[in-house]
C-alpha cells in the first residue's frame, strides 16, 4: 500500500498533512490553555505545559522533515533569515508592548 499525496512517503509534496496534523494539535492546547484562564492542569487530568512542549516538538520535526524533502537548501537559508527577522520584530514587541486605548475596550452587555 502506498502513501496519498501529501502524506510522508508520497512523491508530491510528503509530509504536508502531518505538518497540517501537528499544528492542530498545538492548536488544541492553545484552545485548552485559553480554556483554563492560563492554568497548566487541565480539567482531564492532563499537564498543558507538558503537552506544549510535546506538541511544538512534534510540529517542529514535521516542519523540519518537509523542508528538508520539499525545499531546495537556498529556500531553507531564506526561511531561517525570514525567522530571524521575526522573531527579533516579536522580542521587539514584547519588550515594547503597544499600550490598549479606550477605541480598542469592548462593553459586555
Amino acid at each position: 500500500m502506498s502513501s496519498g499525496d501529501f502524506s510522508i512517503g508520497s512523491k508530491v509534496w510528503p509530509g504536508v498533512s502531518k505538518v497540517i496534523e501537528e499544528m492542530g494539535e498545538l492548536q488544541q492546547v492553545f484552545g485548552k490553555l485559553i480554556g483554563a484562564a492560563g492554568g497548566i492542569n487541565h480539567w482531564d487530568g492532563s499537564n498543558l505545559r507538558e503537552k506544549l512542549i510535546e506538541e511544538i516538538a512534534d510540529l517542529q520535526a514535521a516542519l523540519d522533515f518537509f523542508k528538508s524533502v520539499c525545499l531546495t537548501f537556498k529556500e531553507n537559508a531564506r526561511i531561517e533569515d525570514r525567522v530571524r527577522k521575526k522573531s527579533d520584530l516579536f522580542r521587539q514587541w514584547h519588550r515594547d508592548p503597544v499600550p490598549l486605548t479606550d477605541e480598542h475596550d469592548v462593553e459586555v452587555k
